[in-house]
């Protein structure tokens, strides 16, 4: 048989392609730009799916946004998972930070941090039926502590004993006259959250690294596991807005310890040559197939001027002769997650197709008494509409619901959610699926 010259070159190219489109479609990059503007990121996994919950710059002193995922980088953010204006969260009045959820049952527990009233952070618990929220407040303070408390933890024993680990914030917590924070544990009663036994200290600042010499130090953001009858608690140490925050592990054989702290330690720090500034506050979740472990952490947006503006990241994580090792920072390609696959739109998003995908439509655009926003759903799934500012905060939910396939119009006449009408600027339209992320910029004149 045969075949041209000019045949075997349209073979190599189509090969060629398919190669790229192979590579393209079963890699992420770092930072995963889904989540931005928080900190502490906190990874719930539960059945197939990922929950993720974060300190949320955008609403700091109003609660936590949540967001959803099925393969750990491509994440849908819904609206707030806590939030102190419903009624009886009104305990915390600003400063919402680190939280976390753990599922007991079919209750899924939050512990955060918080103002109160008296201006001291504290630990507060709050508790819903569902991991989107919302959630209500349970118990708070979670801790009848007189210092500030910050970073709650909880880990549940394989024998069903479960211990919060948290901080004594530095603010307050003075040691031979310094600023210190310091990790604590204390058992704790499932489901009622009553306390046993005395606090019990685990981990102060002590390592070089970790500048145990300076007038204020920090041990913070702990995390516990357990593998192989070994329990590992990982832990920030530094200033938050720093480039030297950086992530260190402990070990032990008793979640009360003694812990000693790796001498590999800091084992995820700063890598400027890359662009990676003060990774920390982490927390880890398996592959979608069960076979990956992974660390989620921060590292600041602008690597120049590290700050509160913090980024997601995920790498690899491994337990290796009773030693912990992280593949990472990185900012190169990654394999995905073992198990996981990309959604139909972000394939074609990689593969320059999206254009073929215009789903939200809005008319007038820019208008003053209302515009009309159109959405072409290609098939019947749940379909969130809103309306954003450009500060990631919602203006307008239009619409949250299972939607049938097809064209749907709604109409926004420049109002917010309580129905006052906004000021002029430019808004961005989202229309979220669990496959779709679609945005659109539209300016309010008047």
């Amino acid at each position: 048989m045969f075949f041209s010259k000019t045949f075997f070159t349209i073979l190599i190219i189509l090969l060629n392609f398919q190669l790229r489109a192979q590579v393209t479609d079963s890699t992420y990059t770092n930072p995963i730009e889904d989540v931005s503007n928080i900190g502490d990121p906190y990874v719930l996994q539960d059945g197939d799916m990922y929950y993720l919950y974060a300190t949320s710059n955008t609403v700091v002193n109003r609660g936590f946004f949540v967001w959803s995922s099925k393969n750990l980088v491509e994440w849908q953010r819904h609206w707030l998972a806590f939030d102190n204006k419903l009624a009886g969260n009104g305990w915390g009045k600003n400063d919402f930070w680190a939280p976390e959820v753990i599922k007991l049952d079919s209750t899924y527990y939050m512990v955060y941090s918080a103002r109160a009233s008296d201006g001291k952070l504290k630990l507060a618990l709050a508790k819903s039926d569902n991991p989107l929220g919302p959630f209500k407040n349970f118990k708070t303070p979670l801790l009848d502590s007189s210092l500030a408390c910050i970073d709650g933890d909880f880990f549940l024993d394989s024998d069903g004993k479960l211990y919060l680990f948290y901080v004594l914030d530095c603010s307050e917590n003075i040691v031979n006259g310094k600023h210190v924070s310091q990790i604590y544990v204390q058992q704790m009663m499932p489901h009622s959250f009553y306390l046993i036994g005395e606090p019990v200290l685990c981990l102060t600042p002590s390592q070089s690294w970790e500048h145990p010499y300076g007038d204020w130090q920090w041990n913070e953001g702990p995390y516990a596991m357990k593998y192989e009858g070994i329990y590992y608690l990982m832990y920030s140490a530094n200033y938050f807005a720093s480039v030297d925050y950086s992530i260190g592990y402990a070990t032990a054989s008793s979640p009360f310890g003694p812990w000693i702290k790796s001498q590999d330690n800091p084992i995820l720090k700063s890598d400027l040559s890359i662009g990676v500034s003060g990774p920390g506050h982490n927390s880890a979740a398996y592959s979608p197939d069960g076979k990956e472990l992974f660390v989620v952490y921060h590292t600041h947006t602008d690597p120049n001027n590290p700050s509160g503006d913090r980024i997601l990241n995920i790498d690899r994580m491994h337990f290796r002769y009773g030693t912990l090792t992280i593949d990472g920072p990185t900012r190169t390609p990654q394999p995905l997650p073992g198990g996981a696959t990309l959604s139909p739109v972000e394939q074609d998003k990689r593969q320059g197709r999206v254009g073929k995908f215009d789903l939200l439509k809005c008319y007038p655009n820019p208008f003053n008494k209302g515009t009309n926003i159109e959405v072409n759903l290609p098939k019947s799934q749940f379909a969130v509409v809103e309306i954003i500012d450009l500060k990631g905060r919602q203006v307008k939910k239009l619409w949250s619901a299972f939607t049938k396939k097809g064209r749907h119009r709604f109409h926004w006449a420049g109002d917010d959610d309580q129905g006052k009408s906004v000021s002029s600027g430019i808004y961005i339209c989202q229309l979220h699926t669990p496959e779709i992320n679609q945005v659109k910029k539209i300016s309010l004149i008047k």
